[in-house]
């Protein structure tokens, strides 16, 4: 325990050391004191975000650039807490939250695996319980819907005997958390990782990349993604499935009670606002006039209208929901790092910083000559390997600083930018081969039911074939479209 703690303090110390006195080292030729400061305030988050901590270097990274030289404080607050992303996670999270809340997610996810369809053979009931939480992971955070679809497997495991450590459990609860990850790629409503991306490009271009255009994308990819994970699990994977030949879903209604109002006015309000994401993106060529209005709206501003909602409508006398009681479901820590991302962001391309176009004249030589798909495909490749091993915010913030001023320097000619900021999005989100990648991924390494061995050889099996999807269907549609 102490050599660890003392492990820490030494991390910690390094972390502080290069966030705050970064222009005290040496800068190589054509970078000046003031582009070390801030190398080493991003270097440093990075380094804590990785082996300390995700909570309090979000904060600090935001002082840090508040008394650098180049922001004052107010620009820092604003570039940070005050980004419309930040706000975008916030108050998405509290609307998603409600659903939960009133019941709703059980009540799906046991609906969705209890189709008629599922009774006909084995592969059909897995094909549904992966395809669940795809469908509601598209619309809100992993982990809820891990932790709900998990939870009824190991329901079903129990009911039929199986014992922790055979296969069967072993693939289905890694198909499960392995969807979860995919299903926060197939859109960005509620997703904080391709929202991230999305604003890191809009900073940089000064247009938006609309939700439609992703959700075509992340939907296609996402399916193709599973067809091809079921196929693993069949022809490589080869479970036992005797013991469900024959499984009869109905014992998992036992308990079942009628659809509250709760229920139905929590999803009225979260459908509201999805229709009004999504909107600007289907009617920009029909109504133009209603389209500016929704789409200068933002993203922001529905979720926060819905949260609103949700403390007006009432049940016996009861809000929807409690507005204090309501920030306890927020993910603060995605909150600060998103936050730190966005101001980290700025410095990094303010017009006083040249460190950009110093990365760009270093890597020109070996990136100059690549194809388009061959770049795609390093980045895609590049980007889930990283995200299995640190936070799928670092994932974003790190891989695309070091790549987006590649192309938009021209040095790589050829690339969509938008399609690349998309795919550097979603790529980030595809974590499922190690217990430390994901929230969801340490809960399924720690319940017993998935081996770290067989999480690690077939995540990073599901990983290869995620980089394939991404690079040569994903970004063709992409480029198609944007």
């Amino acid at each position: 325990m102490a050599i660890k703690s003392t492990k820490q303090i030494v991390l910690t110390v390094i972390g502080i050391f290069l966030m705050f006195f970064g222009q005290l080292f040496p800068a190589p030729a054509g970078l000046t004191a003031l582009d070390m400061q801030i190398v080493g305030i991003f270097l440093g988050t990075i380094f804590l975000w990785l082996f300390v901590s995700t909570t309090w270097p979000s904060i600090l990274a935001i002082v840090a650039v508040a008394i650098s030289p180049i922001f004052t404080f107010a620009q820092a607050l604003s570039g940070s807490m005050g980004s419309w992303v930040t706000s975008f996670v916030l108050f998405s999270s509290i609307v998603t939250a409600a659903l939960s809340k009133s019941g709703f997610l059980k009540r799906f996810a046991v609906w969705f695996i209890s189709r008629p369809i599922a009774k006909k053979n084995p592969w059909a009931l897995i094909f549904l319980f992966l395809l669940g939480p795809l469908v509601m992971g598209a619309f809100m955070s992993p982990i809820p819907v891990y932790v709900v679809f998990a939870a009824i497997a190991v329901e079903i495991f129990n009911e039929l005997g199986y014992e922790k450590g055979e296969r069967m459990p072993q693939m289905l609860i890694l198909g499960i958390l392995s969807v979860s990850s995919l299903s926060t790629a197939s859109t960005p409503i509620a997703h904080t990782v391709p929202i991230l991306a999305f604003s890191l490009y809009e900073k940089d271009m000064g247009t938006a990349i609309d939700f439609t255009s992703f959700t075509i994308f992340g939907v296609t990819v996402s399916l193709i993604i599973l067809v091809v994970m079921l196929l693993i699990f069949r022809y490589v994977f080869k479970p036992d499935l005797s013991k469900i030949q024959n499984f009869d879903a109905s014992f998992l209604n036992k308990n079942k009670t009628p659809v509250t109002r709760e229920e139905k006015y929590s999803l009225i309000v979260f459908l509201c606002v999805v229709v009004l994401w999504l909107l600007p993106g289907i009617i920009k060529d029909i109504l133009p006039g209603v389209y500016g209005f929704l789409n200068g709206l933002g993203t922001a501003v529905p979720a926060m209208v819905g949260v609103v909602a949700l403390c007006l409508i009432k049940v016996d006398k009861t809000p929807l929901i409690d507005f204090n009681e309501s920030f306890k479901t927020v993910p603060w820590t995605a909150v600060m790092m998103v936050a730190a991302a966005m101001i980290l962001g700025s410095a990094l391309t303010h017009e006083d910083v040249v460190v950009t176009q110093y990365i760009v004249d270093l890597v020109a030589p070996v990136t100059s000559g690549l194809s388009p798909t061959i770049f795609v495909l390093f980045v895609a490749l590049f980007t889930i390997v990283f995200t299995n091993f640190a936070s799928n915010t670092v994932t974003v913030t790190l891989i695309y600083t070091m790549i987006m001023p590649l192309v938009l320097s021209g040095t790589v000619s050829g690339v969509n930018p938008a399609a690349l900021a998309c795919i550097i999005g979603a790529g980030a989100c595809l974590a499922q081969a190690t217990p430390p990648s994901t929230a969801q991924a340490a809960i399924a390494a720690g319940s017993g039911w998935l081996k770290v061995d067989v999480m690690l050889r077939y995540g990073f099996l599901i990983g290869a074939i995620e980089v394939i999807v991404l690079a040569f269907i994903g970004y063709p549609i992409l480029a198609a479209i944007m």
